[in-house]
């Protein structure tokens, strides 16, 4: 069985009737006043409970028991999906490895309107509890998709109108909070230490970059990703 741990991704794990939970065990020191909300969702849906006195590392003293981390959605379903919106942010990470990375990223998506995060099958983290935990429950609200070749994806992606812009430091990229995006748009964000690989960043429509104005020239690709993210969506919705 896999784990999902912490208090807000545990509840929203419980508000998530697609997601099947074994049990959660409950760390004997915890005060009650933090349980009423996660006991009754876990009653409401005969979710058992069991107490513990070993308390997992980060956990908040919550671990949640599900059978597999089934969170992928399969790409032409994904495609189906989108195709009925009007406009919306398709979020594509080309490589990102860090899982704390890619929890802050799925929590910025969602609070941003992204409608779904493509990823490698290949050379990209995969969802783990630290993922889970980082993401604080916004993973229970967003649709992942793992597809063979990115380069691929973002062609389907423009087949339905999307416009692609990739995150890039270079000269030649725009500052990102001086484009108009479009109605439809995906965001490309590279690895951590390489960047957008050189065949997905040409066949991207677009390159943007965020200012630098310290001695450092880089920003976390999280962090990266919901400044443009939020630029996009104050444009968009």
């Amino acid at each position: 069985m896999e784990k999902v741990i912490g208090i807000n991704p545990v509840i929203e794990l419980l508000q998530n009737k697609e997601k099947t939970i074994e049990k959660i065990e409950i760390f004997k020191g915890l005060k009650e006043e933090k349980l009423g909300k996660l006991k009754r969702l876990a009653a409401a849906r005969n979710v058992k409970l069991f107490h513990t006195t070993n308390k997992v590392e980060n956990s908040q003293g919550i671990v949640a028991y599900i059978t597999e981390y089934d969170y992928y959605m399969d790409f032409g379903a994904f495609l189906e999906k989108i195709a009925r919106d009007e406009k919306g942010i398709v979020l594509i990470l080309d490589g990102v490895q860090d899982p704390r990375n890619f929890g802050a990223l799925i929590r910025s998506a969602e609070i941003f309107g992204v409608q779904g995060i493509i990823i490698p099958e290949r050379n990209s983290v995969k969802i783990n509890e630290t993922v889970i935990k980082t993401s604080t429950g916004a993973i229970e609200h967003m649709d992942i998709v793992k597809v063979t070749n990115i380069s691929e994806a973002i062609s389907q992606l423009k087949k339905l109108d999307y416009w692609v812009y990739g995150a890039e430091g270079e000269e030649r990229a725009k500052n990102y909070y001086d484009e108009k995006y479009p109605l439809k748009s995906a965001l490309v964000l590279g690895s951590e230490g390489e960047g957008i690989r050189k065949k997905v960043k040409e066949n991207c429509d677009f390159l943007v970059k965020i200012p630098m104005h310290g001695k450092i020239n880089s920003l976390n690709v999280s962090v990266a990703g919901g400044i443009i993210l939020s630029e996009i969506a104050k444009s968009i919705y």
